[in-house]
């Protein structure tokens, strides 16, 4: 879902704010980052080139900045400040987030920042997991990796999901509340499970139909966690013993990293079982090996993925690999009226599910597109420019759900047999 607003690193090289929209920004703020810096601090830290980022409306206007000053390990915010006319949209979480990555890059592992109390822009670093220190209101955070971290999962086309994709996943309210109970919570209150004695997951299989949204929901439990998110591509592994060698020494570098969600989707291609395909034995061997070694340090979580949990090799299914094997299916009717009211405006939720069984999200999209295609068409002649709920049922009509009887069917029989919650 796009922003009305775009976050850029303001760099040494065609600014895309000059200093002074940033001091001007500052003072119609009314303040920045607490008492202990100034203006005077602020405009040498730019014309330095220190770690500084801002936000831009659409009309390239600035409303946002934060400007911050590397020291050893450390880096200190200077200057935060939100236009007044642009609060409460999420800028503030997102320029701190961009600054993180800026300050991981200039080697520093920790983020500090004097807050007023009060002071506009303090939720944003309370939501971005800075520490709130009694005395004088300093919150501190290490940064979410040190630059060697950082390294390896940008080597392996990693990154730190945006924040909202948690939010963002519409018609899968069921998976969704297990997820959020079985995985991101006892992730996120570490405290509280080892307090009554519950291990939070490390290993987690997800199965589901094409299109039920298991990528999604990985990357989404990264964002909600505010860890970083590297997807190993089964095709790019290889097979047999190189295939097995590129595994292992894929999750072993990236087991260096606190604070992972490590995605393979297609398990089936890795993992299948080795009585239909012997081929597959060596990689089956390397992830009995290396799933529990990667799930033996804390702060990381392996999530797999697959269509079928059947064609996975049973000794990876046992207790003590997945610690988690949680079915992903289609939306059910009341998840179809969601999607409805997301996606079709001009549509009876209500009516639109009962005739959508089998349909995805990524299928409720499709319908939206010929649904307006049919009224542009209208409008093109001379109709009034509008989507109808009759062009929205005529568009379902038009669409084949991405899960058919069959795999359903399917899906409800291996839900059965295979699901550990």
């Amino acid at each position: 879902m796009s922003t009305a607003w775009k976050v850029h690193t303001l760099g040494d090289r065609d600014p895309v704010a000059p200093v002074e929209d940033v001091v001007r920004l500052i003072d119609l703020a009314g303040t920045s980052t607490g008492a202990a810096y100034g203006r005077s601090d602020v405009v040498e830290a730019l014309h330095e080139h220190q770690p500084a980022a801002v936000a831009l409306s659409p009309a390239g206007e600035l409303v946002g900045a934060v400007v911050a000053r590397v020291s050893g390990p450390d880096a200190h915010v200077l200057a935060f400040a939100l236009h007044p006319e642009w609060r409460r949209r999420g800028i503030g979480s997102a320029l701190l987030r961009r600054l993180d990555q800026e300050v991981i890059h200039r080697g520093a592992c920790r983020l500090l920042a004097v807050v007023q109390a009060g002071q506009v822009g303090e939720d944003a670093f309370v939501n971005q997991g800075f520490t709130h220190l009694e005395g004088l209101h300093l919150y501190a955070r290490d940064a979410s990796m040190v630059p060697e971290e950082l390294a390896l999962v940008e080597r392996f086309g990693g990154t730190v999901p945006a924040d909202g994709l948690w939010e963002s996943m519409k018609g899968f309210s069921a998976a969704k509340e297990i997820l959020d109970r079985r995985v991101v919570a006892p992730l996120a209150h570490t405290e509280l499970a080892e307090r009554l004695g519950l291990r939070p997951p490390a290993a987690v299989l997800l199965f589901g139909p094409p299109g039920t949204g298991k990528t999604s929901f990985a990357r989404a439990i990264a964002s909600r966690l505010s860890w970083a998110f590297v997807e190993l591509h089964p095709s790019l592994l290889g097979q047999g013993v190189d295939g097995a060698r590129a595994l292992r020494e894929a999750l072993s570098e990236l087991g260096r990293v606190d604070r992972l969600v490590c995605f393979i989707d297609e398990a089936d291609e890795i993992a299948s079982d080795r009585a239909e395909r012997p081929d597959s034995q060596p990689l089956v061997n390397e992830l009995l090996k290396a799933v529990p070694m990667f799930k033996s340090r804390p702060d990381r979580l392996v999530v797999m993925a697959t269509n079928s949990v059947a064609a996975i090799d049973p000794a990876l299914l046992r207790p003590g690999r997945f610690d988690l094997i949680i079915p992903v299916g289609p939306p059910d009717e009341v998840e179809r009226a969601e999607l409805a009211t997301e996606f079709l405006a001009a549509g009876d939720p209500a009516e639109v599910a009962a005739r959508t069984p089998g349909f995805t999200p990524a299928d409720f999209a499709l319908v939206a597109q010929r649904a307006a295609q049919l009224a542009f068409d209208r409008a093109l002649d001379g109709e009034v420019p509008a989507v109808t709920g009759g062009d929205v049922l005529q568009a379902v009509a038009l669409t084949r759900p991405s899960v058919g009887t069959a795999s359903a069917a399917q899906f409800a029989d291996e839900a059965e047999r295979y699901a550990r919650l």
